[in-house]
């Protein structure tokens, strides 16, 4: 009787029905994540991984260090960066020597093909600093909000100070929003209308 139920067991385990095969697990279940290509984060043990097409990858403790040695060389040119290079390096991808020779050949193709090939880049690089500015400066109203509405401060010690407000919360949101909602308005008329002194800082000198 044994043999065959060793028999029975054995074509339970071809089939992928035996009972070790098919029994549920009552203990926890690890949630699937999906991940897209670019997504960071960090396991339990604190290290960091990259989604790559396909495949995950781990992130250098030392990759902070790296990008700032990389930032001493032009990816483009090759040339020793200065400490005002770097800067551009970092946002632009290159050094100021040839973003300037770049917008300089802009300049010449326009002339020559007498289109405003400079002043249409001119105008998309300022939309998106301005772009930019107010994802950023939208992020520091949300601070503000919260300083302004916030009653109660914990002190070195413990103790906790409450303040009464002046207005109630609700407000004193509306109030900063309103004036954030004016300045946004006045900074993009002056985009519209071809204003390049928006108050955004350029790339590069003239």
């Amino acid at each position: 009787m044994s043999k065959l139920n060793n028999v029975k067991a054995v074509n339970q385990m071809i089939r992928g029905e035996h009972r070790t095969q098919t029994r549920k697990s009552k203990g926890y279940e690890k949630k699937s994540i999906e991940r897209q290509v670019g997504d960071t984060w960090e396991d339990a043990n604190g290290q960091s991984w990259v989604q790559k097409n396909g495949y995950k990858a781990k992130v250098s403790r030392l990759s902070n260090i790296r990008a700032v040695i990389e930032q001493s060389v032009c990816p483009v040119c090759s040339k020793h960066a200065t400490r005002f290079d770097k800067q551009f390096i970092t946002r632009e991808g290159k050094c100021h020597d040839c973003i300037v020779k770049e917008e300089t050949l802009m300049s010449c193709e326009g002339y020559i093909k007498k289109e405003p090939i400079y002043q249409q880049w001119e105008r998309n690089k300022i939309k998106k600093n301005v772009e930019s500015f107010l994802k950023d400066a939208s992020k520091d109203v949300e601070l503000l909000k919260q300083k302004f509405t916030k009653s109660e401060y914990v002190n070195s010690d413990g103790t906790i100070d409450k303040w009464k407000i002046p207005e109630s919360v609700k407000s004193i949101e509306q109030s900063i929003d309103k004036q954030f909602g004016d300045f946004k308005d006045q900074l993009l008329e002056k985009l519209k209308q071809g204003d390049k002194n928006v108050g955004i800082k350029k790339t590069t000198t003239e």
